[in-house]
């Protein structure tokens, strides 16, 4: 052991210095390694302190006309061709919150949902401005105070409001049902005279309307008049006869006395009433089964009013209703409902309803023009103005102000409406703020807007289905 400590202690001390420059290589070695680790410092430093990529490159200008036009150098508007103006810098960095379960819930700050409690996420620009909730066609945009007011357009509250119920609607008079008449002969014959020309004119029961003559009645008097010197079943027999063929018991005692038969026979009125058709024509050959005269009595007439089926159920019999006449505005009443016809109509989903009318004077005629105004028990409920619909299809939306400027489209179902206002009964909540007046201008931004999002089309076709 003594013997080979002491060799290696000889070869130690017999061994080369290491060549110069040594240390140094070693010095720059370390150097290297803390410059290089003082450079990954700094640029994490660097980057925690920057700002994100998304907001370094976001545009700087826009168009104040058109809103969806940004840019992020000064320049002129590609439509309007007006000069950009800066984005103010609180807007470009604010956010946009939208619940998950109901994307028509949107707001500039964070919260929750109104409807299902959840919490708003947030979301970008594109993906907050176009929804499968939103009407097709449209997207969320962002319009200043400033340019509200320079469109004409305002932000009001919707709130709670009493609607006084009101249903009219335009009705028109007709004869009444019950007295229609129609005018027969009883035995085949030919016109010979015609004292009634006219439709429209006013007869009375028992006028004569015509004469005609027929081959069977004349020879039926004449039997009456062999028969008159024999017993009385036989001649009982002859002037029922006549009586059956439509002459009254006068005028087979007239035939009697005078002991010759007559040529013609008189058509006369069965009711008093209007001549509302006529197909007697002199010189024609009639027979029972065609009518020659229709009559309709006109003491009383009818008002028929079509109403909407959706609020049709709100009118009952005995439901009053004031009658006012277009053209003759003294001759305004209140009557009642008498029928509420059992159908819809399937042209017009209206149903029909009958009020009926004195007409004793003659002061109405038929196919009069009339409104007749129904006032129903009060609804409350959410109101906005009626500028603040925008119907430009099957479904009405207004523009919700969600904060910030932003505008959100969301669709409406409405109610009953005043000269002011219109009650929505679902999509907008009392308290939330929307977009009155000019907003044919707002929905024309939307669209553009919708036009130019490439997520656009998805969405509208998901709402389509």
């Amino acid at each position: 052991m003594t013997d080979h400590h002491d060799e290696h202690e000889t070869l130690r001390e017999g061994a080369e210095a290491p060549p110069p420059g040594v240390a140094v290589m070693a010095a720059v070695r370390w150097l290297l390694l803390l410059g290089t680790l003082a450079a990954a410092c700094f640029s994490w430093w660097s980057y925690a302190r920057a700002e994100p990529v998304a907001e370094q490159h976001a545009p700087k200008y826009r168009c104040p006309m058109h809103p969806q036009i940004t840019s992020h150098e000064p320049g002129e508007c590609p439509i309007c061709h007006m000069a950009l103006e800066p984005i103010p810098e609180e807007e470009a960095a604010a956010a946009v919150y939208r619940c998950p379960m109901h994307p028509q819930i949107q707001q500039a700050e964070p919260g929750s949902c109104p409807i299902c409690g959840m919490d708003l996420e947030r979301v970008t620009a594109d993906e907050a401005a176009v929804s499968a909730d939103m009407p097709p066609g449209t997207a969320a945009i962002t319009l200043g105070l400033d340019r509200l007011q320079a469109i004409g357009a305002r932000i009001v509250v919707a709130g709670e409001r009493e609607f006084a119920a009101e249903l009219r609607s335009a009705a028109l008079t007709e004869f009444s049902e019950d007295g229609a008449a129609r005018v027969h002969v009883r035995a085949a014959g030919f016109i010979e005279k015609i004292a009634v020309t006219e439709t429209g004119v006013r007869v009375r029961k028992g006028q004569v309307l015509a004469e005609y003559y027929s081959p069977e009645i004349y020879q039926a008097q004449a039997e009456l008049l062999a028969a008159s010197g024999w017993s009385g079943p036989v001649i009982g027999a002859a002037r029922q006869r006549l009586e059956l063929l439509g002459l009254s018991s006068a005028s087979v005692d007239r035939i009697v006395k005078s002991g010759k038969p007559d040529r013609t026979t008189p058509i006369v009125a069965p009711a008093s009433g209007v001549v509302v058709a006529r197909t007697a024509v002199l010189g024609a050959y009639v027979q029972p089964e065609e009518p020659l005269y229709e009559l309709r009595e006109d003491h009383a007439l009818y008002l028929v009013a079509e109403l909407p089926a959706a609020r049709a159920s709100s009118i009952k019999t005995g439901t009053k209703g004031h009658v006012r006449f277009t053209s003759r505005p003294d001759l305004d009443q209140e009557v009642a409902v008498d029928l509420v016809y059992p159908a819809v109509s399937a042209d017009s989903r209206s149903v029909r309803v009958r009020l009926p009318l004195d007409n004793d004077k003659r002061e109405l005629v038929a196919g009069m023009p009339a409104v007749v105004t129904f006032t129903l028990p009060g609804e409350t409920g959410v109101a906005v103005p009626r500028d603040a619909i925008v119907d430009a299809g099957k479904q009405p939306y207004v523009f919700v102000d969600a904060g910030g400027g932003r505008l959100v489209p969301r669709p409406v179902v409405l109610g009953i409406k005043d000269d002011e206002f219109v009650r929505v009964r679902e999509g907008v909540s009392a308290g939330e703020r929307v977009v009155a007046g000019a907003t044919f201008l707002v929905d024309a931004e939307s669209r553009l807007r919708a036009a130019l999002i490439p997520t656009a089309p998805a969405a509208s076709e998901h709402a389509s289905h």
